[in-house]
């Protein structure tokens, strides 16, 4: 079975590489281009939520409610890179959540991002960023490392129309050696294109497709008459995604929204991670008025299962599910003055697994202060 242990040990030397260089550049870069680098605080947000299930148990006489208290916080540096018409950024942020009713659903995360974004009088635009974050936690849940490589390049073809190449690298390692949690280790890789028009001023319609590859740290399974056999070699997952979607503003560009479904098609050599389905999003933003301003987003992921199997060992794989957190969240920021905010928000949550059906629901009430810098 393909193991990460190895290449993470080569990753984490490589960002470690990465965080060093960028010390290098900010220090030798700080000195040619002064007056263009600046230091700066990022926002502070500090929250509490009531969960009325924050250790997301599938019935209900099982819920435990949990108040949630969350604080985060950073700097940033800007313009570290003296090249006309590039932007970089490095960006460190420190979370805290803690959990009164249970330890194990406390953690801190830490975050280190990268950006370069270059414009060129040709219309090409350039962008390159690397998020590297690290969650603490008792539990494997909140316990692992994640790190996402995006790079793109997008060319204006004429007024209004505008085609992107792409290309994402996004690596998983949870830091617990129990199998069961080393199993949930992946390596993906995905490439796209899109083109995006505009309609008219307000409206803008893009279509994209997507090839990704995800390899697991697990063996592939099959199905037997009423068994589930394990096969030599990892799990090889293969995605096509078409993207279809729509963004766009009334004319005062007080209230935007956008519109987007992916049709997804999945062949894996794990029987029973083959699917086609679609993700459903929606986001609609009003405001501000009278400083007040609102967020709804509504999120539909459900999939159609191609594996069969007999109801003796206990899997419905032939329903459909959602196991992206669908739901719906919605937020409301009052501007108690040109730094200081005040936030309120819900979100309900439903999800489903593979495998297990553990289907979960989820209520998220919060409240919070953020000052931005």
């Amino acid at each position: 079975m393909w193991s990460l242990g190895e290449n993470w040990k080569m990753i984490e030397k490589r960002n470690i590489l990465i965080s060093i260089l960028c010390i290098i550049l900010l220090l030798g870069a700080s000195r040619i281009a002064a007056p263009e680098v600046s230091v700066y605080p990022q926002d502070i947000s500090i929250g509490f939520e009531y969960d009325d299930n924050v250790t997301r148990e599938r019935l209900k006489e099982n819920f435990q409610y949990g108040i949630i208290s969350r604080l985060t916080t950073g700097f940033g540096i800007r313009n570290f890179i003296p090249v006309k018409n590039m932007i970089t950024k490095a960006e460190y942020d420190l979370g805290l959540r803690d959990v009164n009713t249970t330890n194990d659903e406390d953690y801190s995360s830490q975050k280190l991002y990268l950006l370069s974004d270059t414009k060129l009088k040709t219309g090409t635009r350039i962008f390159l960023s690397n998020d590297f974050r690290l969650w603490n936690s008792q539990n494997d849940l909140f316990n692992f490392y994640n790190n996402v490589l995006t790079m793109s390049i997008s060319q204006r073809l004429v007024e209004g129309t505008t085609a992107k190449l792409s290309y994402e690298n996004r690596q998983k390692r949870f830091r617990n050696d129990v199998p069961e949690v080393q199993a949930r280790n992946f390596l993906h890789h995905q490439a796209g294109v899109s083109t995006s028009h505009a309609l008219s001023s307000a409206l803008t319609a893009q279509v994209g497709y997507a090839y990704r590859f995800i390899i697991y740290n697990r063996s592939p399974i099959d199905f037997r008459g009423d068994r589930v056999i394990a096969l030599d070699g990892s799990q090889k997952d293969q995605q096509n995604i078409v993207t279809l979607g729509f963004r766009g503003f009334f004319p005062d560009k007080k209230v935007a929204f956008v519109l987007q479904n992916q049709f997804v098609r999945s062949d894996s050599n794990s029987r029973a991670f083959d699917f086609n389905g679609n993700r459903a999003l929606i986001v609609l933003y009003v405001g501000p008025f009278w400083n007040l301003s609102a967020n709804f987003t509504y999120k539909l992921v459900a999939y159609n299962l191609g594996a069969q199997q007999t109801p003796e060992t206990g899997y419905e794989l032939t329903e459909p599910r959602s196991d992206d957190q669908s739901g719906i969240t919605f937020d409301l920021t009052y501007k108690v003055s040109d730094q200081v905010l005040l936030e309120l928000g819900y979100e309900r949550v439903e999800n489903t697994v593979f495998f297990t059906k553990e289907f979960y629901e989820e209520n998220i009430f919060r409240t919070g202060l953020k000052v931005e810098f």
